[in-house]
């Protein structure tokens, strides 16, 4: 018997492949069931649809206007592509145990923040999640998808540090160095007053400086020497008794007199001790590949990227500005296949016959679930909802 051809359409009743049977006065192929005699014309859609969504991601990820994709004011462009919305792109877990990698949080309008994981060498997203804030759960989520890289490069948030320890305990960590510098400033602003201050300051400028074993050896002995020049000017304390005038003479007995000077040393001190400011110069580290020392390339890169993606496309209803998010995210992953979710979304409309139509399908369920039956795709994942995890 002959083997039937993949590309023969299958019968809706029965589900079984049908057999070509003549063509109608119009040329229309039309098919029918062997099993149970059913006679359809049912076209190929899936051609069509390939097209269609290649445009629908040319308009979205180029930045294009609506009206400059079919000549007209957008409202045809709207109809043909509308159905794509519904797809809902996903990057797969692959299971590479990756050298570095890069996270950060992006947030946006309606409540909403995007966390980005990236390979820290290529650039290339790994994983995505969203959450309302960026706490520990949402980032044990995303890191729960991706294995124990060797070095994790961040902003040094509390969540994230939190959640690479429970995550992955042997992991270490790169601060980024402008970040720290960033931090430096919010404490003692651009122009420090106090001499201690800019001293302070030229020290955290000289952070990127740092290249080598020997020069992260010389700034250590620097901030150790300020901290000995300004040990007991950073130990002054100012009473309430002495200042009942200020706010903090209400709430409390005493605080530091120069507490923001005192906190940024601290700061300093704390992520060299931990090894947080120059893992990117351990030579156990540097045997498996380079280690960025900021982050530069994930803020730099995709999340730019999405942001540039939102702006283009002001105004977008909440549920399509996440997709547009998600769909930026997947295709600048490894190797995006935007056509294969196509197949998912038929199977999921329960036949390959019925055009899809457009709609806002939340499918983002309450609190952290470990497979998201709902969609189409059909891959494992977690999704945050925004208010449900703090």
């Amino acid at each position: 018997m002959r083997t039937k051809s993949k590309r023969a359409r299958l019968c809706p009743v029965c589900g079984g492949p049908m057999r070509k049977n003549g063509r109608t006065k119009a040329g229309a192929q039309r098919w029918k069931c062997p099993g149970c005699a059913l006679p359809t014309t049912a076209p190929r859609r899936d051609g069509r649809r390939r097209a269609q969504l290649g445009e629908f991601l040319d308009w979205l990820l180029s930045g294009k206007r609506q009206w400059d994709m079919d000549g007209a004011d957008g409202r045809a462009f709207r109809k043909r592509v509308g159905w794509c919305w519904r797809l809902r792109p996903a990057i797969p877990p692959d299971g590479v145990v990756r050298h570095v990698i890069m996270a950060d949080g992006t947030y946006m309008a309606h409540g909403w923040c995007l966390l980005i994981a990236i390979d820290g060498l290529t650039g290339e997203p790994v994983a995505f999640q969203w959450c309302g804030h960026e706490s520990t759960a949402a980032y044990a989520a995303l890191f729960s998808r991706i294995p124990a890289p060797d070095v994790l490069v961040s902003d040094g948030l509390r969540g994230i540090e939190r959640a690479c320890a429970q995550a992955w305990p042997r992991t270490r960590i790169q601060r980024c160095l402008v970040h720290v510098q960033r931090n430096t400033r919010a404490d003692l602003t651009s122009r420090p007053r106090l001499q201690a201050g800019r001293e302070l300051k030229e020290l955290s400028d000289a952070l990127t400086s740092v290249r080598t074993a020997g020069q992260a050896a010389q700034w250590a002995g620097a901030l150790n020497a300020w901290h000995g020049r300004w040990r007991d000017f950073i130990a002054e304390r100012t009473w309430a008794k002495d200042d009942p005038a200020n706010p903090k003479a209400s709430r409390q007995e005493w605080w530091w007199t120069h507490g923001e000077l005192r906190r940024c040393y601290r700061r300093l001190e704390r992520l060299f001790r931990e090894g947080k400011l120059f893992a990117f110069l351990d030579p156990g580290l540097l045997a498996g590949g380079p280690v960025p020392r900021t982050s530069n390339l994930l803020e730099g890169g995709i999340n730019s990227l999405v942001k540039r993606t939102l702006l283009e496309h002001h105004g977008l209803p909440e549920e399509h500005m996440r997709r547009a998010c998600e769909w930026r995210c997947y295709m600048r992953s490894h190797a995006p296949d935007p056509y294969a979710l196509i197949a998912g979304l038929e199977q999921a409309a329960g036949t390959q016959d019925r055009e899809p139509t457009d709609g806002n399908d939340d499918g983002y369920g309450d609190g952290i679930q470990a497979n998201n039956h709902d969609d189409p795709t059909n891959e494992p994942g977690f999704y945050i909802r925004k208010g449900h995890v703090h």
